[in-house]
């Protein structure tokens, strides 16, 4: 008997950037794609067409589908409804990306060593070590080989199988009260900020996350939340896997016993992920006594 065929798939959404959506696909396709389904969703513009061109164009050859939304769902819904739609056609493993991402070389090499050697405690696996909102990502270029498990999470693209997603990130994702409070203490929410809020109430739940990162943010002028301050602060320079050298084998190291530089910079993340939930819980209890107030 054959070995079993696993269907895998890689959901892209896309708005208003095809100049972005052509830099992505660049990247992409200096990965191995056998195997891979590609599943890409467009919110209506004037230059929506100009996506189906570029992907007819770049990913000829390459099992891929395209589709316009017949009207705007949202930075919310939009990834929703499409991660949904790949694994109803039967995926068990879905790289989420966004059209303002620069990929490295081995995102699925790197998404099937996940699905591959699966822990209980695996939410996902994220292509960049960080939390939401924050310019102090995690990305050291002397260790291309090296994976942890941590508890934080951004949206800078992810891997997750079919059970993780209806068993857990699904309901966080689609309950759309993913509200926290930054460091900074002021409100915010979104898809991102629902699934590290699912990290921080289940101290259980891991990321595996690379001590060098994957992807990188490439919508410096026109994204929908980063300016190009914070872009500058979060993006510039930050190192990313180019492939040069080469990774015969990923290692998973507990972080205690990481490299002292890395070590370092992923347990202030463990306890800023600590921090959040705390200024969260906080700032919820103040805001019900407010409203008892009333």
């Amino acid at each position: 008997m054959g070995s079993e065929v696993r269907l895998r798939s890689i959901t892209i959404t896309g708005f208003r950037r095809p100049y972005a959506f052509r830099a992505m696909l660049g990247t992409l396709l200096a990965n191995d794609l056998a195997g891979w389904r590609i599943l890409i969703q467009v919110e209506p513009s004037p230059v929506a067409e100009d996506f189906a061109a570029i992907a007819t164009e770049l990913l000829a050859g390459h099992d891929h589908d395209l589709v316009f939304n017949a009207s705007r769902l949202g930075i919310d819904e939009n990834p929703l409804r499409l991660i949904e739609r790949a694994f109803a056609e039967g995926s068990e493993l879905n790289l989420y990306l966004e059209e303002d991402l620069l990929l490295a070389p081995d995102v699925t090499r790197l998404a099937s060593w996940f699905e591959q050697n699966h822990r209980p405690d695996w939410l996902c696996l994220s292509l960049i070590s960080g939390g939401c909102a924050s310019a102090g990502l995690l990305s050291n270029a002397d260790y291309p080989a090296l994976l942890f498990a941590g508890r934080n999470f951004n949206s800078l693209g992810f891997a997750v199988r079919r059970a993780e997603w209806h068993g857990r990130m699904r309901a966080a994702w689609a309950a759309g009260n993913g509200f926290a409070y930054k460091h900074d203490g002021i409100r915010t929410g979104g898809w991102d900020w629902s699934i590290y809020m699912l990290l921080i109430a289940g101290p259980q739940l891991r990321t595996v996350q690379p001590a060098l990162a994957r992807a990188t943010h490439n919508g410096r002028l026109a994204g929908e939340f980063c300016t190009p301050a914070f872009h500058d602060r979060a993006f510039a320079d930050l190192p990313t896997y180019d492939g040069k050298v080469p990774i015969e084998d990923y290692r998973l190291v507990p972080i205690i016993e990481l490299p002292s530089v890395v070590r370092r910079h992923a347990l202030l993340w463990q306890e800023m992920t600590q921090a959040l939930g705390a200024i969260s819980v906080q700032a919820r209890r103040l805001a019900a006594q407010r409203v008892s107030a009333d």
